[in-house]
């Protein structure tokens, strides 16, 4: 089922009035969307499944804070992200981090992560450690800010971006060794 197949306001509508069957239908219609999200946050199926069902129970208990001013999926992507970073912070409270100095280079020029396929990036993701996968995740894929990172995350934006540094150094190795790659990410 696609999004244009259906009437999403009528779907909407009866998710607002808790309507099952209603409930039933967004779930399905956004279920792949809310997965592809999810995973590239925790790393594995079993824990995005997770994280997909708590988002959409979030979802469906707070339906009617979604205005209508935007499309409804990035109102869903918002929701399945922070849900997945709440499931992580208690991770990321326990990693150790440092901050950068400020020699320290954060930002790269484009390189060989443009040009990979979405599933070889997510296959190198998800051999990230879980904070250094967050950070990467909001800032290059989602989007985020650091200072937006920062306070998401309640860390500093230094640590994030530290985190982000560390994140394409280790996709640097992993590229290093598994495509034998020198050149910069």
């Amino acid at each position: 089922m696609e999004e244009h197949d259906v009437n999403l306001d009528q779907i909407l509508e009866g998710c607002r009035k808790n309507h099952r069957a209603s409930q039933h239908q967004l779930f399905a219609l956004f279920y792949n969307y809310a997965m592809t999200i999810a995973r590239r946050y925790t790393g594995d199926t079993e824990n995005a499944e997770e994280v997909v069902n708590d988002a959409f129970f979030k979802a469906f208990t707070k339906i009617h804070l979604y205005a209508g001013n935007q499309p409804f999926r990035f109102w869903l992507r918002r929701v399945v992200i922070n849900t997945a970073i709440d499931r992580l912070r208690a991770g990321l409270q326990d990693m150790k981090v440092t901050e950068l100095l400020p020699r320290h280079e954060t930002e790269s020029e484009n390189g060989i992560v443009e040009d990979m396929t979405r599933e070889q990036i997510l296959s190198m993701t998800d051999r990230l450690p879980t904070a250094y996968r967050t950070v990467f995740n909001l800032f290059v894929v989602d989007g985020f800010s650091h200072e937006e990172i920062a306070a998401t995350l309640g860390i500093s934006i230094g640590t994030s971006k530290s985190n982000l540094a560390r994140a394409r150094q280790h996709l640097k190795t992993i590229l290093a060794n598994d495509l034998n790659y020198s050149g910069r990410i």
